[in-house]
């Protein structure tokens, strides 16, 4: 903990006295009944508020107060606690995280949102984890939704969503200071929230974060440490008694390293192994209207404009992304609940070439046009059936649609059966029709050789995924609720390497054959599985929370399919992961939460299974500040989670100490 962060808890302490501590108000999930948990609301599933007991989809909630007990200090560790979700290291700032499958440095099969904003890379469909940068302090909570959410959201909510949701400028006055040190490097946070004069409030927030470098593969130092600056405000406005207006915006910057192994294409046919620099500056603003109409139905306009600068591998990527997206919800009559939107987005990005990628054309702009509509129609009181579908135009496949039915079934206040199916799709990116690069150099006789060459192809079609779920979710006892969810969902046009005939190519390194691979749409895939979690308030003060997940997992390419990788990608996910969580209030001012993760070994990778062991002790010695001393991952002194970094090279991830001072003024 740094000098300056000691220095104003001790005066604090000296100021409030010891007696404060006896008046902090417990602040913990093991006080909120779960009958309260069940009727959390969620928006996500159908971009509407819906009570979480009786929504029709496999969603799961990561409160702020779970984020707190956690002791994660990214959100990829946040999101561990997620049934379904696979969150996988490879180095200090690189993270591959799937759900229900496909797991992969650029897994492009889940859609992450901030504030129901999409901000994946337009490059890949996909997202950069080490740009992801919201305080933890300031999310409301998570919604991760487990399976499809096209019909709602569009393209690439193939497999699930993350919706990060954060609080309200109203929920965050006065001043917050945050420092966080230990082992691995150090957070600190700066936060101040006022009145905006009658109109509403607002906050404003800087952060600086260094992470120093992981346990190399060879058991050294490796060269992943980083350090990022983020800086940020939020202003709620009440324009009047029926208009809203949200004010968001962000300035970001990191500095980072990497160990890569890679050819370089100008010096065929020598292949490397060298650190390579990081940088990321990015900055956003997101504005979003929401009006009530006189009948009681609502109408909103989101607005968002997000620019990148990103240089990785020697590529440097500029992204510019603008998107508009209006909706309205009305009440048709007694029975129908509907939800209709119309949506615009435009990516402009342009790209160097890198160590071992070309990229043609070098600029690329890509409109995608959009509608949506979804009916609630209230069969019964206890009976809803919801349809709906996404309409999509893109500058890849065209005309693209998602349709989806879900029903639930609530017989009792206590419980709720719920089956859906849906159509969701991946769209292609710049990354499939664009990119070329060079995987490997084959040793061929006569001191020559061979160049392996991945070729894009303009003609991919949209990955396809028709999905089957149902579920059961209940509140068994006062203290006891589950949650039930089984899947099988059937994959159409998965990506596969094909080989074509090689030929001579004079270049670089002189005369040399090269073995090209085109991108194709011959694999089809299945999965089928489930996750179970449940909450059990053993008594007032522990809380228990045990999951888990199971998937089966199989790819399997065309008879015409000459590709030797698309088998292999199943090897990529755990087939289960087992969690469980324990929240524990010594007192009213003293918290001891445990968190015991099992992930099975990657069998396509030098990835064995771990068991993961995080323990967090929270100390409240007054209502404006908290303490807490943090080990993660207690049961090893390191372990590997993913090989498989493309270039880059993976490292171990450590045992970890950290020690956290929260003070509010």
């Amino acid at each position: 903990m740094s000098p300056r962060a000691i220095a104003i808890a001790a005066w604090f302490l000296l100021l409030t006295g010891s007696g404060d501590a006896q008046n902090a108000a417990p602040i913990d999930l093991t006080q909120v009944p779960l009958e309260d948990l069940m009727d959390m609301t969620v928006t996500s599933v159908a971009r509407k508020e819906q009570k979480l007991s009786q929504t029709a989809a496999a969603v799961f909630v990561i409160t702020q107060d779970d984020i707190r007990r956690s002791g994660a200090t990214n959100i990829p560790d946040v999101l561990r606690m997620a049934p379904g979700v696979n969150v996988a290291r490879i180095d200090a700032n690189t993270w591959a995280i799937s759900i229900r499958g496909f797991n992969d440095r650029y897994s492009n099969k889940i859609l992450v949102l901030i504030d129901n904003r999409s901000v994946y890379m337009p490059s890949f469909s996909g997202m950069y984890w080490d740009q992801l940068d919201v305080p933890l302090e300031d999310i409301e909570r998570i919604e991760v939704i487990r399976g499809p959410g096209g019909s709602a959201w569009g393209a690439n909510a193939m497999n699930g969503v993350i919706n990060i949701i954060t609080m309200s400028s109203k929920a965050t006055q006065k001043g917050l200071a945050v420092s966080n040190t230990g082992s691995t490097g150090t957070t600190d946070l700066v936060q101040y929230g006022g009145e905006a004069g009658k109109w509403g409030t607002w906050r404003g927030f800087g952060s600086y974060s260094n992470t120093g470098a992981s346990i190399s593969q060879s058991g050294g130092k490796a060269a992943d440490d980083w350090h990022s600056l983020h800086g940020g405000f939020r202003t709620d406005l009440e324009l009047g008694p029926s208009d809203a207006l949200m004010l968001q915006g962000d300035s970001y910057e990191t500095g980072e390293g990497q160990t890569v192994t890679t050819v370089l294409s100008n010096q065929l046919p020598t292949v490397a192994t060298f650190n390579d620099p990081i940088s990321v500056a990015s900055g956003d603003l997101q504005a979003t209207w929401t009006h009530t109409l006189r009948n009681g139905s609502e109408i909103s306009l989101n607005v968002y404009y997000n620019h990148v600068d990103r240089v990785d591998q020697a590529i440097d990527e500029v992204a510019d992304t603008f998107d508009v997206d209006f909706q309205q919800r009305m009440r048709v009559n007694a029975r129908n609940d509907l939800v209709w939107g119309l949506g615009y987005r435009a990516a402009a990005d342009r790209t160097t070439n890198g160590f071992d990628t070309s990229w043609w054309p070098q600029q690329r702009r890509d409109n995608v046009y959009s509608g949506f509509v979804e009916d609630e129609i209230k069969v019964l009181e206890s009976l809803r059936f919801t349809l709906g579908s996404k309409l999509e135009n893109n500058g890849y496949t065209g005309f693209e649609y998602e349709p989806n039915a879900r029903l639930s079934w609530a017989p009792g206040t206590r419980q709720t059966f719920w089956v859906s199916a849906s159509q969701a799709i991946r769209q292609p990116s710049r990354q499939d029709v664009d990119l070329s690069y060079e995987i490997g150099i084959v040793p061929l006789p006569g001191n020559s050789f061979g160049v392996l060459e991945f070729q894009n192809n303009a003609g991919i079609l949209a990955e396809q995924l028709r999905d089957y779920e149902g579920g059961y979710r209940a509140q068994l006892r006062k203290s006891l609720s589950l949650d039930i969810t089984g899947f099988r969902g059937y994959y159409h046009h998965l990506e596969t390497t094909e080989p074509q005939n090689p030929f001579f190519e004079n270049g670089p390194g002189g005369l040399h054959e090269v073995f090209p691979l085109d991108l194709g749409n011959s694999a089809a895939g299945r999965t089928y599985g489930g996750e179970i979690f449940a909450t059990w308030n053993v008594n007032k003060r522990w809380r228990l929370s045990p999951g888990f997940d199971l998937i089966h997992m199989f790819v399997y390419q065309s008879l015409l399919s000459r590709s030797s990788t698309a088998e292999a990608v199943a090897g990529d996910t755990p087939k289960h992961q087992i969690h469980l969580r324990s929240s524990v209030d010594l007192r009213s001012n003293l918290s001891w939460d445990t968190t015991l993760d099992f992930v099975g070994s990657l069998s396509d990778q030098a990835a064995p299974a771990y068991t993961r062991l995080d323990m967090q002790v929270r100390w409240r010695p007054c209502k404006s500040l908290e303490i807490d001393a943090t080990g993660q991952n207690l049961l090893q002194a390191h372990h590997t989670e993913f090989s498989d970094g493309y270039e880059v090279d993976y490292t171990q991830v450590q045992r970890s100490y950290a020690g956290r001072i929260a003070w509010r003024f």
